[in-house]
């Protein structure tokens, strides 16, 4: 396992083409996205790495996104978890469930922003209501002007003058990757105008307080018979698992997104092409489904609990034999 973490602002853009001049202002939108740091360890060590796992990492503490379903009264810093129920014959939808989130309380409700240490997510997964939270990590953003340069006579071009919107993390935070093979670099340099991030090597594993906790959860599943499924990193759509009915889901805003594609012919690189849009489901989105068998529940755990397998393969970043990062899940039972 590795650690990024950045040494100034970075910006992950969504793929499409920016050219100045025509365009004077880049945003940036953060989400986990393994795609950059993929890529730039193929391009280094010219090989095919596939991520098994990628999250937030401060303090050698591991940092998930905070679930969509968990909200924020407006006026309180109180937070409300919703309880599952069935839907009556007075409910009317459009969508194929049989049950809705409710939140038991009429005062206004505001989502939440950020990251939660895993101590708090292990609280999640175990179906504990959570009053508060006190270790939320915000990623913030900052807007920085450029203007282009004549590389011939190196001074201003007129009229090149642009803005972007870089990605700032909070001091020490990063990613932490585990890759399919041993990687040994000193840095990484990701994402529009190649910014540099420190790698550092960790023997440990951090995900074993999640591990330590998943024999408790599938006995709840097995009591309640009702399980969720909750999104580390986002995905293009949603599998049918075998064993279970899809009964109810919250999910964000989606995201638009493309990437890039590097053709080569007898190795040499001829063009970079962009990857088709992706509509992406966002990480944090909340699944939840009736266990109809319980002797699925085994095979279900293996391929969704910290596997990026929660996808529908589509190419390039969709292939659960070859997975980039995206569609890692995690099993959590209901309150």
């Amino acid at each position: 396992m590795i650690v990024l973490k950045p040494y100034d602002v970075f910006i992950f853009s969504d793929g499409k083409p920016f050219n100045k001049g025509e365009e004077t202002f880049r945003e940036s939108v953060f989400f986990i996205n393994p795609i950059p740091i993929l890529s730039f360890a193929n391009k280094l060590t010219k090989n095919k790495f596939n991520i098994q796992f990628i999250s937030l990492i401060k303090d050698n503490t591991l940092y998930f996104k905070i679930p969509l379903e968990i909200k924020k009264l407006k006026y309180r810093q109180n937070l409300i978890t919703p309880k599952l129920k069935t839907i009556d014959e007075t409910y009317i939808t459009k969508e194929d469930i049989t049950h809705i989130l409710d939140y038991e309380t009429e005062e206004k409700m505001e989502d939440l922003s950020g990251y939660i240490d895993v101590d708090t997510f292990v609280k999640y997964l175990k179906g504990e209501d959570l009053k508060s939270i006190e270790n939320l990590v915000r990623i913030n953003s900052e807007i920085r002007t450029g203007i282009e340069l004549s590389k011939t006579t190196r001074t201003t071009v007129e009229g090149m003058l642009y803005s972007q919107n870089f990605i700032r993390f909070p001091e020490n935070l990063g990613f932490y990757v585990k890759f399919d093979k041993e990687i040994d670099t000193d840095f990484f340099t990701l994402g529009g105008e190649g910014k540099i991030f420190k790698t550092e090597k960790v023997q440990e594993n951090l995900t074993k307080s999640l591990e330590n906790v998943k024999d408790e959860i599938k006995t709840k599943i097995k009591q309640k018979k009702i399980f969720k499924i909750i999104l580390l990193t986002p995905t293009n759509a949603m599998p049918k698992i075998e064993g279970a009915k899809l009964v109810a889901k919250v999910i964000g805003k989606p995201i638009t997104y493309s990437g890039w594609i590097s053709h080569y012919k007898d190795e040499l690189k001829t063009s970079v092409l962009p990857t088709r849009i992706f509509r992406l489901i966002p990480e944090g989105s909340v699944f939840y489904y009736q266990l109809e068998d319980e002797s699925k529940l085994e095979e279900i755990f293996n391929k969704y609990w910290l596997k990026p397998a929660f996808m529908i393969k589509e190419y390039p970043y969709f292939d659960t034999n070859n997975p980039s990062g995206f569609g890692l899940t995690i099993i959590g039972t209901i309150y």
